[in-house]
This record gives structure tokens, sequence and C-alpha cells, in this order.
């Protein structure tokens, strides 16, 4: 009885964790374009790794970015995993700066078995944020702008081992949420007006993955990992208003059913990782998106900005100094990885780019087989060739997974 109720402890805490997980303190002017900053799902240990997770697989870590990891879990094992970040960030524009912090939960996810060669995920992760607020002077007045919001996936997964080296996965994500965009203009008269658009977004998204592993010997092997998530329509719903707040009046400019005017793009994934001993393991990710084919309403380069083919590359690793012998230190796993990523976003005639290291360490918690994930990270972001706006994010992200023998029926004399 005691695991059914904190299985039931577990799925509460995810259902009231729903509204806050999209918006993590994001903070950047670049994320009032499109659908905001995108977020790769790379959780717990893979944010110290450099985001890498597609050729990744483990007993006591959770992996969403391929769902083919997931039967090779330990059959008796039960895995629970919530993170927090906190980020503070650093803005420049030519001889312009400030600094900004922002910061809360970033995902939830359990993991448990559905057989001895099956297993299943379900959770709460961000797809996208959006978070700013900045004003500027213009010839007759104030010109002030705002934006919250961003959208979630609520998912579900499932995988299976087809054989002993071979596993698919798939996973069916709920996406949602509101996004909203404001633009206030103050005159020197002190009469005032807001143009608002805002997005509503509900839809379904499917992800697919494979893993297949090589043993080379008892001590060496490396796995490779493929996804791929098919393009499709976006469903929802984009209003514009304009509002004369001086007057108290306001008008109903357009509503855009987004079926066929947005839509979003397929992604293709593959890595690779190699593993020593089971205790030095390093992994290489790449990842392409064609943004550029994908529809967005009434956007153009006359808008400010345009969608770019996304890709990604990320390297990282962790080093396990002892898996049985040694002391607490010995038992501590030690990461560290970078990425480049050219974002989905062009503003202006100039791509977005993405520069980012990490480090951390996963702590064992004594007597268990839980860890506690912590990860360090540096990110800049800047346009190209122009530098718009110079991002530098430092950002702090603690993660706990609970690896509970939920499913072990102990014996007694």
């Amino acid at each position: 009885m005691l695991k059914y109720n904190k299985l039931i402890i577990c799925l509460l805490a995810s259902l009231l964790t729903i509204p806050v997980v999209a918006q993590n303190g994001t903070n950047s002017p670049y994320s009032q374009f499109g659908y905001g900053l995108l977020d790769d799902n790379a959780i717990g240990a893979q944010k110290a790794m450099g985001g890498v997770g597609y050729a990744m697989q483990g007993k006591r870590q959770i992996n969403v970015m391929n769902p083919a990891s997931y039967a090779s879990m330990d059959s008796l094992t039960f895995l629970f995993d919530m993170g927090i970040n906190y980020q503070s960030i650093w803005s420049k524009e030519n001889s312009v700066s400030e600094q900004s912090q922002g910061g809360g939960l970033d995902y939830i996810t359990m993991q448990f078995p559905l057989g001895r060669y099956m297993g299943g995920s379900i959770g709460l992760l961000p797809y996208s944020s959006v978070g700013y607020a900045f004003g500027k002077s213009i010839s007759n007045g104030s010109d002030s702008r705002s934006g919250e919001g961003g959208i979630s996936q609520l998912y579900i997964g499932v995988s299976g081992r087809l054989w002993k080296r071979l596993s698919l996965g798939v996973n069916v994500g709920y996406l949602f949420g509101n996004i909203v965009n404001n633009i206030y203009a103050t005159t020197d008269g002190s009469s005032q007006g807001l143009f608002e658009t805002t997005m509503a977004v509900k839809d379904f998204h499917l992800q697919f993955g494979l893993q297949y592993t090589h043993p080379f010997n008892k001590k060496n092997k490396a796995t490779v990992g493929l996804v791929y998530s098919p393009s499709k329509s976006l469903l929802g719903k984009a209003t514009s208003s304009t509002y004369d707040l001086t007057a108290g009046t306001s008008t109903l400019d357009t509503t855009v059913n987004m079926k066929n005017n947005y839509k979003l793009p397929h992604t293709f994934g593959a890595g690779i990782s190699y593993i020593y001993d089971n205790r030095l393991t390093i992994g290489l990710d790449a990842t392409y998106q064609n943004w550029a084919d994908m529809p967005y309403y009434n956007v153009s380069t006359n808008s400010g900005y345009s969608l770019n083919n996304r890709y990604k590359l990320a390297l990282g690793a962790e080093y396990l100094p002892s898996l049985m012998s040694g002391g607490y230190v010995q038992h501590i796993r030690y990461r560290v990885g970078g990425f480049y990523n050219r974002s989905y976003l062009n503003i202006r005639g100039n791509d977005l780019n993405e520069y980012g290291v990490s480090c951390g360490f996963g702590f064992p918690l004594r007597n268990d087989k839980s860890i506690v994930n912590l990860s360090f990270e540096y990110v800049n972001r800047q346009g190209s060739p122009s530098k718009l706006i110079k991002e530098d994010f430092f950002r702090i992200s603690l993660g706990i997974t609970f690896n509970e023998m939920w499913f072990w029926q102990r014996k007694f004399e």
C-alpha cells in the first residue's frame, strides 16, 4: 500500500505544477519572436553534459530526449525526477547594459517498468518560454513592450526491447499554453493605447526513438540513438486586439484559426555514446529542424524576423571514479559538456546563435540509489553578423532523481 501512496503523491505533485513549468523565469527580448525560446528537454545529468541524450540510457536516470531509453531501466525500479533552476542574465546593446534574474520549476518526470522488456514514462516539460519587458522613447512619446507565457508539454511514453541490443519507443505529447505579447504606446499628451496579440495552443505532438547498443567486450560498448518528430499543423487560436486605454474602448482586430497558418517542423536527431566500464560515458548529439519551410501567420522579413532552419551540436561526458570501492567522493559523478545552437529565428537578416558550456555533479544519497544532480551552465546568445543584443546567461540547475524499489516484494520468515 505504501508504494501506491507514494505514486499518488507524485502524480498530485505533477498536476499541481502544470501551470508554471513553461514560465520558468525567462527574461530575454528574443523571446518576443515566434513561439519564444525553445527547450530540448534535457533533464538531470544531461544539463551538465551539454544537453546530450539521444544515445544515453541507464537504470538510474530518466532520458526524455529519446523514448527508446525507457526499456533500459531495471524492471523492479520506479524513478521520479524533479528539477528547478536559477539564472542570472546580463544583456548588452551598444553601450546600454542591464542584469536580471529568474528561475523556478523546470520539469517533473516519472519512469516505471511495464514488464521485463518494456518501460514507460510520464511527465511535464517546457516546450517554449516567453518573458521580457523593455521600453524606448519615440518621436511623440514612448513605446514599451512586454510578454509572458509559453508552451508546456504533458507527455506519456512507452518503449520496448525488440531484442537484447535494439529498443524502440514513442512519446505522445500534449502541447498547451498561452503566449501574450503587449505593445503599449503613450503619447506626449498622455493618451495611451495597447496592441495585444495572444496565442492559445492545444494540440498533440509525437516523437519516435530508436537505440542500438553494440558491446565490444565486457568493458567497452557504444550506443547509437535516433529520434524523429513529424511535421504537423499546430492547433489553437491566435488573436490580436487594440485597446484605447484612455477612452476605455477596445477592438478585436483579427482572430486566426492556427491550423495550416502555423506549423511545427520535422525534427531529426542523431547521437552516439561510448561507455567504458560503466564509469566513463562520452556522448555526441546532432539536431536538425526545417523551420524555414514552416508557415507562421503574418511573419516575413518586413515584420523584423523570419524563421531559420535550426541545427544544434552537443558534446558531453560523465566520469565515475569507482563503482563499488572507495569513499563517498569516489561515488560522485563528474560531468562536463558544451554545445552550439543556431536558433530558428532570423532577426533583421541576422542569425541568432548560442554557445554554451556546462559542468556538474551527481551526488548519490547514502544507502540509496537516488541521485542529486547539480549543474552549472554558461550560455552566450547574440546575432550574426550583427551582434544585436548580446546576452550572457549563468544558470544553476538542481534536480533529484528518486530511485525506489517499489515493485520488490519483501519476504519475511
